[in-house]
C-alpha cells in the first residue's frame, strides 16, 4: 500500500483527529515549521506519541517568506506601491516584511520578487530608504498575498544570498525533536549533499532524512542528493517557483525512475488535493494526477493544506485511499507502471467498465465477486413462449436481491449440494461462508412443466413477468430437518419454522436474470448495492458501518448509532431497516421507516446517515441470520455492521448473547463487527450506558428494548423521553387513532 503523510494543523488539532487518521491507516503526520510555532511543534509531536503515529518535523529551512499580515489576505494591483521591511511587521497594502530579515539588505534595484506560486510579483524599484530598514516595490503582476507563504529573487544579475540552511527556529525544533525522540526529519531547500552532512553531523544517526526537492540547485545535484538522503519527498510546488509548471511532471517521473534504480523512496507533495480545501470533491485532474504518481512507482503521497486548514480533511483521506486501493486492484497494474501502456481491448475484456470488483469502495464483495443478473430491457417474444412460475412477495425479494448483487455471490436459488452444506457448514461449495438457504419451492404442478436446463418465468403474485431462471436442478426436501438445522426447533411456534412448514415439496435450483424491479410503497428507499457504493463514495466515506432492525428506534438505539460513529471513528452509518415480511406483532415497515425520517430530520446529525430499505424478509434465525445480515451490508458497501445483545431473535429460542458468541467462529467474513450490549438508562445520573460493560449499575436503572417499545404503544400509552423521542412515540399513538397500521 502506497504510503499516506498527513500534515496536520489547526483543522486537525485534536486527539481525536490523529486516532481518526491512525484508524484510517496514516503512515505518518507532520507539521511545517513554515507555518508551525515551536509551541505548536510540541504540542503535535506528544500528541502523535499517545496517538501511536510515526511523526515527521518539517523544517522551513533556508527560504525567504512574506511576514505575518492584518488579515487573512491581501490584494495587490499591478501599478501599486509597496514598502518591503526587514523587521517584522504586521503587513498591509502599503507595507509588509520579508523574512529573515537579512534579505532586505542583500536585495539591489531591478530585482524580482515573486511570492508563491500564482502569487504576486513586484519589482524593487528605490533602496534609498533601506538604513530605516525598509525599500520600494511596485507590483508588476496582480495577485494576493497571503501570511507566510515563500518567496523566489529572480535577481537583475546571478548572486549568492548566502542563506542558512536551517534557521533558528529550525535548530531549536531539531533539540525538541531529538528529546521527543522523533524518527523522521524532512529537510527543506536542500541543495547539496553538502547540506545533508551538515544536518546529519547535527542529529547522528537518531533521525532518517527526507530530503526534499524544492530548488534549481536540489535537481543539478541530485544524485549526491540521493546518495545521502534516506528517504526524497519532491515538493512541486515550491520546485515550480523555479522551474516552469509545464516541465514539473517529466521532472517527477524522472527522479521517481532514478531513485527506484538507487532503491530509494520517494514521497510526492503539493497540490494533490487543493482542490478539497474548500471542497468536499476532488477534481478530475487531481485524480488523474495522484493516479499517475502512484503508476510512476511513488512510496508516499503528502496532503499538505487539504489536512492542515482545509474544510474537509478525513474526506480528502477517505479520497485519497479510495484512489490508491482503486489503481491496485487495476488487472495488469504493475505491467502499466513498467511500461505506462495498458491495452483497451485487455481493458475492455476484463469488463472494466462494469466490474464492481475492480472496486472504489472500501470492502470487497462478499466472496470476492460482485453480481449483477439484471437487463436493462428485453421484448416480449423473448418471455412469451417460456413456462412460469408465479412467485409469492417474500421469493419476489429473494430474486432482486439475488440479481442486484446483494446476495453476491449467489446467482440463482441454490441446488441440493448447496443447500446440505449451508446446513451442516454455513458453507457454500465454494468454500465461502454462507449460512442460510435461499431456495425456490416449488408444487407438483409447476415441477412437471419446466426441465432442467430448460428455462422458465418468475411472475410475481400480480401476475408480471419478474426474472428468468435457467433450469439447474429440482429436487425434494425434509421440512423438519430443514427447520431443525436452521433454527434448532422444529416447533411451529417458531415464525421461521413456521415458514418452512408452509413451503411446498419441490426446490428448483438455478441463476436469475432479472426483467422488473418489484415496485412498492417503498421502492423509494429501496437503493440497490451498487447505487448505495456509489452514493457512499459520492459522499466520501469509507469507513461505514451498517445498522439492521425490524423495530421502530428508541434512545437506546441512538445511543448505538452515535457510539458507532464516536467510537468507531465512522465517517458514516447506513440505517437499513427490514421491510420485508415480519411476525405477527412487529412494528410495520411504514412506521419504522416513517420514525427513522423523524430521527434523521431532527435528532441525528444529517450529514452521517443513509436511510435505505433492506428489501429482504425477517428470517428469525438467530446466529445464522446475524452472520446473513453483516454478509448481506458488506455486499452493500458497509466496512463494519452493528450486532446488539439479541440481534435477529426470538425470544425463548436463542440465548441472548448468541448472535454475537457465533462471529468469533467465522473467520473470513471480511466485515468487522460493532458488538453492544443491552442499553440502561440511568435516571440518577441522567445518562445511558452497555449493561454488561458499567460497574455503576444502580438501583432505579431502566431497561431500553424493542419489545418495551411496542408494549407502551399497544397499550396506547406514551413513553417516557428518556425511552423514545416523543414525536417518535406520538406520530405511532396518532397512526393507531386513525386506524392505520402501526403493528404487524
Amino acid at each position: 500500500m502506497i504510503k499516506l503523510l498527513v500534515t496536520v494543523g489547526p483543522s486537525t488539532s485534536e486527539e481525536r483527529d490523529l486516532r481518526i487518521m491512525k484508524d484510517k491507516e496514516v503512515d505518518f503526520v507532520r507539521v511545517n515549521m513554515s507555518h508551525s510555532s515551536l509551541k505548536e511543534l510540541s504540542y503535535f509531536q506528544k500528541l502523535s506519541k499517545k496517538v501511536g503515529i510515526p511523526f515527521v518535523v518539517d523544517t522551513e529551512g533556508s527560504q525567504i517568506r512574506i511576514g505575518e499580515l492584518k488579515s487573512e489576505f491581501i490584494y495587490l494591483k499591478e501599478g501599486e506601491f509597496v514598502e518591503l521591511h526587514g523587521n517584522p511587521i504586521i503587513g498591509s497594502k502599503a507595507a509588509f516584511s520579508l523574512q529573515p530579515k537579512e534579505i532586505i539588505r542583500r536585495l539591489e534595484l531591478g530585482d524580482l520578487i515573486h511570492v508563491d506560486f500564482d502569487g504576486v510579483i513586484l519589482r524593487v524599484i528605490d533602496t534609498l530608504n533601506l538604513a530605516q530598514g525598509y525599500l520600494l516595490a511596485v507590483v508588476i503582476a496582480s495577485g494576493y498575498l497571503f501570511p507566510r507563504k515563500a518567496v523566489v529573487i529572480d535577481p537583475v544579475k546571478p548572486r549568492n544570498f548566502n542563506l542558512p540552511i536551517l534557521s533558528s527556529k529550525d535548530l531549536e525544533a531539531i533539540k525538541m525533536s531529538l528529546r521527543e525522540k522523533i524518527d523522521y526529519i524532512a529537510f527543506s531547500y536542500v541543495h547539496s549533499g553538502s547540506d545533508i552532512d551538515t544536518l546529519r553531523n547535527l542529529i547522528g544517526n537518531k533521525m532518517k532524512i527526507i530530503s526534499k526537492i524544492e530548488s534549481y540547485d536540489a535537481l543539478i545535484n541530485l544524485d549526491e542528493i540521493i546518495e545521502k538522503s534516506d528517504y526524497l519527498l519532491i515538493d512541486r510546488g515550491d520546485l515550480s517557483k523555479e522551474i516552469p509548471p509545464e516541465r514539473i511532471p517529466f521532472i517527477q517521473m524522472s527522479i521517481l525512475g532514478k531513485c527506484k534504480a538507487k532503491k530509494k523512496n520517494v514521497f510526492v507533495a503539493t497540490n494533490l488535493l487543493e482542490s478539497m480545501v474548500k471542497n468536499s470533491k476532488p477534481t478530475r485532474a487531481e485524480i488523474q494526477d495522484i493516479t499517475s504518481a502512484i503508476l510512476d512507482g511513488v512510496y508516499g503521497l503528502t496532503l499538505s493544506a487539504e489536512t492542515a486548514i482545509g474544510e474537509h480533511p478525513i474526506r480528502c483521506i477517505n479520497t485519497m485511499r479510495r484512489v490508491i486501493k482503486h489503481v491496485e486492484t487495476v488487472p495488469q497494474v504493475k505491467e502499466i507502471s513498467n511500461s505506462r501502456n495498458l491495452d483497451y481491448e485487455y481493458l475492455l475484456s476484463t469488463d472494466y467498465l462494469n466490474n464492481y470488483n475492480i472496486t472504489s469502495s472500501s470492502v470487497n464483495p462478499h466472496g470476492g465477486r460482485f453480481v449483477d443478473r439484471t437487463v436493462p430491457s428485453y421484448d416480449d417474444s423473448e418471455i412469451n413462449h417460456l413456462p412460469s412460475i408465479q412467485i409469492d412477495k417474500d421469493t419476489e425479494m429473494d430474486v432482486v436481491q439475488i440479481a442486484t448483487g446483494a446476495f453476491s455471490p449467489l446467482e440463482g436459488f441454490m441446488n441440493e449440494d448447496d443447500l446440505h452444506l449451508v446446513l451442516d457448514k454455513m458453507k457454500l461449495s465454494s468454500g465461502c461462508t454462507w449460512p442460510l438457504p435461499i431456495v425456490l419451492d416449488i408444487d407438483k404442478k409447476d415441477a412437471d412443466k419446466i426441465s432442467v436446463d430448460g428455462e422458465c418465468l418468475l411472475i410475481d403474485y400480480r401476475n408480471h413477468p419478474l426474472a428468468t431462471l435457467r433450469v439447474e436442478q429440482i429436487y425434494d426436501h425434509d421440512k423438519k430437518v430443514l427447520a431443525r438445522k436452521i433454527y434448532g426447533t422444529e416447533d411451529p411456534q417458531h415464525p421461521g419454522v413456521a415458514r418452512i412448514i408452509s413451503k411446498k415439496p419441490f426446490l428448483v435450483a438455478g441463476k436469475v436474470t432479472l426483467l422488473n424491479r418489484r415496485v412498492s410503497e417503498m421502492s423509494q428507499y429501496e437503493l440497490t448495492p451498487l447505487q448505495l457504493r456509489k452514493l457512499f463514495i459520492e459522499k466520501g466515506w469509507e469507513k461505514i458501518a451498517g445498522f439492521h432492525t425490524r423495530n421502530v428506534p428508541h434512545r437506546g438505539h441512538e445511543y448505538i448509532l452515535l457510539k458507532s460513529i464516536e467510537d468507531q471513528f465512522c465517517d458514516g452509518i447506513l440505517l437499513h431497516p427490514v421491510i420485508g415480511s415480519k411476525k405477527k406483532g412487529d412494528f410495520s415497515s411504514k412506521c419504522i421507516v416513517k420514525s427513522y425520517e423523524m430521527l434523521m430530520k431532527n435528532y441525528l446529525p444529517k450529514d452521517r446517515f443513509v436511510l435505505s430499505a433492506f428489501n429482504t424478509y425477517s428470517h428469525y434465525a438467530g446466529p445464522r441470520e446475524a452472520i446473513f445480515t453483516a454478509m448481506c451490508r458488506k455486499n452493500y458497501g458497509c466496512t463494519h455492521f452493528i450486532v446488539g445483545r439479541d440481534h435477529t431473535g426470538v425470544s425463548g429460542y436463542y440465548g441472548s448473547k448468541d448472535s454475537q458468541k457465533v462471529f468469533h467462529k467465522i473467520k473470513d467474513l471480511g466485515i468487522e463487527i460493532i458488538f453492544f450490549d443491552e442499553i440502561i438508562y440511568s435516571r440518577e445520573r441522567k445518562t445511558y450506558f452497555e449493561f454488561g460493560l458499567s460497574d455503576n449499575k444502580a438501583i432505579g436503572d431502566k431497561q431500553i428494548s424493542g419489545s418495551g417499545f411496542r408494549e407502551f404503544i399497544s397499550r396506547s400509552e406514551l413513553p417516557p423521553s428518556w425511552f423514545a423521542r416523543e414525536d417518535v412515540s406520538n406520530m405511532l399513538l396518532d397512526s393507531i387513532s386513525n386506524g392505520e397500521e402501526v403493528f404487524v
